[in-house]
């Protein structure tokens, strides 16, 4: 089947690893790519020489989406799928360029989504954090309104949710939340070393000496590895049963924080860790910056070593039954993007902090 899809985001990990999917599954489609300017060269190196793929110089912080507008037109007119990924991520970013990017670049998105004459999906990446610092039982069905944020990232990701949200029954949406994103579960490769790769910085850092756990706590970490991302997205994005649903895209069985941290500890160093470190002195230390660069571990990421909530995987559970598609259980996979971050722990392009 034919299709013309507009994807944000690329030459991210996410983007690019969709594309190569998309590619297989229909092959006679045409991909037009929001790039930015200075990232032509790497996107045209991983498209190579392909004629149903196109680069499109644009911006989403700008009005219009920074594209011409005669180009403009010409891509809705032909749009069948719009895909958004492009947001910052990084959990240090200050407030004005996280809302620019996710919030007013989601709106801008929402605007050029609207007047697609011949629109079938409209697929947004949010995140299972809109949740902010909430506690208990997280709905797929709902927005939760917490009473705080951890950070500007959550707190704009949630800001731009909600702005898709007004239009849930006016377009055909799915809303894809994902957990915490690891490496491919088979090969392990991933662009980037942060979120959990961070644990491996300070563990490769400390190896020699008896390892701590961070604080006691019974919380679950909810790491999903970037195949199966793909794979979810890719059948809901096309299935009528994803539309004007959101899903939580991590495992029904995400693993304890303290079980995660273990395995992660055997695969990498070889031991276990045998003392806790309280919470608030792991805090204090990292809140130096030179310790906090020294470990690479950026203060904000302890606030998710006791995060107090459940996600709600009804909708992702009921909508890919049948499929063959599932994420796989942490300790399948961990040994996959351990040793890929051996094997590539010197590789400045892949660190975060």
């Amino acid at each position: 089947m034919e299709h013309t899809y507009f994807i944000t985001g690329y030459p991210g990990f996410i983007a690019t690893k969709l594309l190569t999917d998309l590619r297989e599954k229909y092959p006679s489609s045409q991909f037009y790519l929001l790039i930015l300017k200075k990232e032509r060269e790497l996107a045209e190196t991983k498209i190579g020489d392909n004629d149903n793929i196109f680069l499109v110089e644009g911006d989403i912080t700008k009005k219009g989406l920074g594209i011409p507008e005669c180009l403009r037109s010409e891509i809705s007119d032909k749009v069948t799928h719009c895909i958004h990924l492009a947001a910052l991520y990084d959990l240090t970013a200050a407030f004005t360029p996280s809302y620019s990017c996710n919030v007013l670049g989601t709106e801008h998105i929402i605007e050029f989504v609207k007047v697609c004459k011949n629109l079938k999906r409209f697929c947004y990446y949010s995140t299972a954090y809109v949740s902010g610092n909430e506690k208990g039982l997280i709905l797929e069905s709902s927005l939760c309104e917490p009473a705080g944020f951890r950070n500007y990232y959550e707190q704009t990701k949630h800001e731009a949710e909600r702005r898709v949200r007004m239009y849930m029954n006016e377009l055909p949406i799915t809303i894809i939340r994902p957990g915490i994103i690891v490496g491919d579960s088979i090969t392990g490769e991933t662009i980037k070393f942060d979120g959990p790769y961070f644990m491996m910085q300070f563990l490769s850092k400390l190896s020699a000496l008896p390892i701590p756990y961070i604080g006691r706590t019974a919380s679950k970490i909810h790491l999903v590895p970037v195949d199966f991302i793909v794979k979810a997205s890719v059948f809901l994005l096309h299935d009528l049963r994803g539309e004007s649903k959101t899903y939580h895209l991590l495992s029904p069985s995400s693993p304890k924080i303290h079980d995660a941290y273990t395995l992660i500890c055997k695969e990498l160093i070889g031991k276990n860790p045998n003392w806790y470190l309280p919470k608030f002195i792991a805090d204090r230390m990292l809140s130096v910056a030179f310790i906090s660069r020294w470990l690479g571990v950026p203060r904000e990421t302890l606030s998710y070593f006791s995060h107090e909530a459940e996600y709600d995987t009804t909708n992702l559970v009921q909508d890919l039954k049948g499929t063959g598609i599932a994420c796989p259980p942490f300790e399948e996979y961990v040994p996959a993007i351990v040793r890929y971050y051996k094997e590539y722990a010197a590789d400045a392009t892949l660190k975060r902090y």
